[in-house]
């Protein structure tokens, strides 16, 4: 008897105790909503219990709960930015087993409402996190031409805002400031996110990584339009997906063993010298061969897109060993949806533009792409020293197997390095060009092997230690394949089998300047 009552003697405690902590939290959560926040208003402050959370209804109806995340404070603040326009946002405080870290979720390119799922994301980490809605109700880009005015925004004045209140009610609920503040994000509107306020709030961020970076805004579209154009020119330039199995195999043919191993993976792209020539058909069309204007198709394709009065680069090239990743962009009846939602809203401002009835001017359409109201959307200004010299660090990463224009990633990072110097570049940024991957790290493509990386721990690493990442060791997995380690280095340099050793072991491959 006596254990049976000491047993629930320690259940009702165990219980008392934990009740008594769900009180504790949500009392600091209540207590958040007397925080002064510049310019902005707590609209509601919430305690959700574990497992509880729904988004809001939207378009398609309610949305499922998000059974796997723990209890959390939920803060909602409306802010009231320059343009004149009420921006909205969510912080997301764990109510157990914080990290010490706040991440901040990135958003869509042209706003499109609360990032829950990413959110979701990071929450699950144990950061605090936020989203906002950057002011713009709907999001998307014809949101953006009636309203011009909230353009502005896009410019990340609101996710700037974001992060100051953040910061504030993380250090009045935790009783601590956040030992990192920290964005990492992949393509859509994230990495640019990320890389603007990098330039433009340099004290923001302690350390960032930006992964498929699409933070050319309005080349980003033309580069797509590019490549769309290359195979619809006209009939003679398409090229039946039936035929990138041949193309891919004979630039492997050209450039995989230049590593000093053949792996089916071409490791320095940029440096394969590849003609698609040597497909020319012989005899009649077939799968295994090309057409004339088809093969100057690909030659377009991998060519640097280009203004076509002035030769300034618009955006960086595909590259040999890529071609799996291009039907989205060159195989389908009409343009990437971005680039056409990019010219029907930013070139000719007319909703009912139709591609069917457009030739492409890459003098005239790239004018009016950088219109002055266009340019909010871009993060490219190379200048990041104010971000290195407060101790911010970046890691940039790419897929050379993207099919957004993974060079634009290698031009930024030259920019940035002739912008303010290589010494000071090695003391805050470093890119990685992953040979093989697609756009983000720890997704599945058709196309390629997944990659596997923890890039925000090498940055918070770098912080910490001022230990610079040199070279990383990523894994790739591939359906019916083993999983592999695989040495990437920082750019330019590339991985170079020693010579000797089992080819699947990281440790036999050396760092070197390409050739």
């Amino acid at each position: 008897m006596k254990l049976s009552v000491l047993g629930v003697a320690v259940v009702v405690t165990a219980v008392s105790v934990r009740i008594g902590a769900g009180a504790q939290q949500a009392n600091a959560c209540e207590r958040l909503a007397s925080v002064a926040l510049p310019n902005a208003t707590v609209t509601s402050v919430t305690r959700v219990d574990a497992g509880t959370f729904s988004p809001p209804a939207g378009r398609r109806g309610s949305a499922e709960p998000f059974k796997d995340l723990g209890a959390f404070c939920r803060i909602t603040t409306t802010t009231r930015m320059s343009t004149g326009t009420d921006a909205k946002m969510e912080i997301w405080l764990p109510a157990q087993n914080w990290t010490h870290d706040y991440q901040p979720a990135g958003g869509g390119f042209f706003g499109a409402g609360m990032p829950y799922g990413r959110m979701r994301e990071i929450l699950r980490t144990g950061s605090a996190t936020s989203g906002s809605d950057s002011g713009i109700a709907g999001g998307g880009p014809g949101v953006l031409t009636q309203q011009p005015e909230l353009m502005k925004n896009i410019a990340n004045a609101p996710f700037h805002a974001m992060i100051g209140q953040s910061k504030a009610l993380v250090a009045a609920y935790y009783g601590a400031a956040p030992q990192f503040t920290l964005m990492d994000e992949c393509g859509n509107g994230g990495s640019r996110d990320a890389l603007a306020i990098v330039q433009r709030w340099p004290n923001d961020l302690d350390v960032a990584t930006a992964i498929g970076s699409t933070n050319y805004g309005t080349h980003h579209g033309l580069a797509q339009m590019w490549l769309y154009w290359a195979t619809h020119k006209n009939d003679g330039s398409y090229i039946p997906e039936e035929k990138y199995a041949a193309i891919h195999q004979a630039a492997l043919d050209a450039c995989d063993a230049k590593d000093g191993v053949k792996d089916g993976i071409i490791e320095d792209p940029p440096h394969c010298t590849f003609d698609p020539g040597v497909l020319l058909c012989k005899g009649g069309d077939s799968p295994s061969c090309l057409t004339p204007p088809q093969a100057d198709a690909v030659r377009t394709i991998y060519e640097t897109p280009r203004h076509a009065r002035t030769k300034a680069v618009l955006y960086g090239p595909m590259v040999p060993g890529s071609e799996f990743s291009w039907p989205d962009m060159t195989a389908r009846p009409r343009p990437y949806a971005y680039a056409e939602q990019f010219y029907r809203f930013f070139v000719f401002h007319d909703p009912n533009w139709d591609y069917k009835t457009f030739t492409p001017d890459f003098a005239a359409d790239v004018d009016r792409a950088d219109s002055p109201e266009n340019l909010a959307m871009n993060a490219t200004d190379p200048n990041i020293a104010p971000f290195i010299d407060h101790g911010g660090k970046l890691i940039m990463m790419g897929g050379w197997n993207d099919d957004l224009g993974p060079g634009n990633n290698v031009n930024y990072y030259e920019s940035v390095v002739r912008s303010i110097g290589a010494a000071k570049a090695r003391l805050g940024v470093r890119l990685f060009m992953v040979p093989g991957m697609h756009h983000c790290l720890g997704l599945d493509y058709p196309s390629t092997y997944r990659v596997d990386f923890d890039l925000p721990s090498a940055a918070k690493h770098w912080k910490q230690t001022g230990s610079a990442p040199d070279e990383i060791v990523v894994t790739t997995t591939r359906a019916g394949q083993p999983p592999r380690r695989r040495l990437v280095c920082a750019y330019p340099k590339v991985s170079h089998y020693q010579g000797k050793g089992d080819t699947a072991d990281p440790t036999n491959f050396v760092c070197k300047n390409p050739k």
